[in-house]
């Protein structure tokens, strides 16, 4: 039989496991308060935790992260200053999404005004609402909170960082778990992550205060702590005086777990993305394609033969950091051996 001798190219083309889930409620130019940021000790009762994150939206656009359904809008014209709720929340919007199966509501506090009704229909980037200075506001700004499965704010462990569910354009986020940290722990990160503008200052973060009964880690992060709006590069992250270091890299979207995987020793993970000569090559039937990841991420690979008509997928998944290989048997495709 007249052998069929085909080049064999392996393509991995990989992006990191996570990425941002939903926008910015607010336009790019407007920062994140870097100094209060979720599960923050609260102001004026420190044994409790900041539920959500606040934007520094003076007056400005409110936009819908995400499609989804208005389901709540408290809204009292002839009060601008207490609003619909005096005390609590103002002038404020629930909105409904849906994120993997699940029901994700964010609820957009101290509004100026609301721009819909209950029941509206909205699209992502629609806008929802002007921001402003009701309620328990301390100034003009934009209260943002997601709540996982539930609107109702006596749940625990509903309330989720929404910095790691949306960012900047071109911007990333980082998150980890320092473990046996007390609440309220500091996390350094070097060199500063923030772009500047529209940020004008950052120092660190602090990982969750978990004595408030509402505040809850990622579904799928398990985190402790988290930094969003984060340049892409390359960053030293610290802890307890330096018995928790990690080194992570992050690109535009990505949301970056700075922890190793449990059941891999830091010290033997590869340092970058490599990927190898496939062997043995050539007149084989079988070959074999190894390649080495520095963090957990999805790997798409496929076979091509030279005149660049796909033959195969070999995989299209997630896989941990590690080294890795596939193999491909071009007798099982047509017969022939592939080179």
């Amino acid at each position: 039989m007249k052998k069929l001798i085909l080049s064999l190219i392996a393509i991995l083309s990989i992006t990191h496991a996570q990425s941002f889930r939903f926008k910015r409620p607010v336009k790019d130019n407007i920062q994140t308060n870097g100094s209060y940021l979720y599960g923050e000790p609260r102001y004026g009762n420190t044994a409790l935790a900041h539920l959500g994150i606040d934007i520094a939206a003076r007056y400005d656009t409110v936009f819908a992260a995400a499609p989804g359904v208005i389901t709540f809008v408290g809204y009292n014209p002839n009060d601008t200053v207490g609003g619909y709720e005096p005390g609590g929340g103002g002038n404020y919007i629930t909105q409904r999404a849906t994120w993997d199966g699940k029901n994700v509501y964010m609820l957009h506090m101290y509004l100026q005004k609301p721009l819909v009704t209950s029941g509206t229909t909205v699209v992502q980037g629609q806008p929802i609402a002007i921001s402003g200075n009701t309620g328990n506001s301390t100034g003009a700004h934009l209260h943002f909170e997601i709540r996982m499965n539930t609107a109702t704010y006596a749940t625990p462990g509903s309330r989720r960082n929404a910095e790691l569910w949306a960012g900047m354009t071109g911007m990333g986020a980082i998150y980890g778990r320092v473990p046996n940290a007390p609440n309220s722990t500091r996390v350094d990160i070097s060199p500063d992550p923030k772009p500047r503008p529209p940020y004008t200052t950052y120092g660190y973060s602090l990982t969750y205060n978990f004595n408030d009964p509402y505040v809850g880690s990622d579904d799928i992060y398990n985190e402790n702590y988290g930094i969003g709006d984060v340049k892409p590069g390359t960053y030293t992250i610290t802890a307890l005086g330096g018995t928790y270091t990690r080194i992570v890299t992050v690109g535009a979207g990505q949301v970056v777990s700075a922890d190793p995987p449990t059941d891999i020793e830091e010290e033997n993970l590869p340092s970058e993305f490599t990927l190898y000569q496939n062997y043995p090559n050539p007149f084989n039937p079988e070959t074999e394609i190894k390649f080495s990841l520095p963090v957990e991420l999805f790997v798409f690979g496929k076979v091509y033969d030279i005149s660049g008509r796909e033959i195969m997928t070999l995989i299209s998944g997630d896989l941990p950091a590690g080294n890795h290989s596939l193999k491909f048997n071009g007798l099982v495709v047509c017969g022939a051996p592939y080179s």
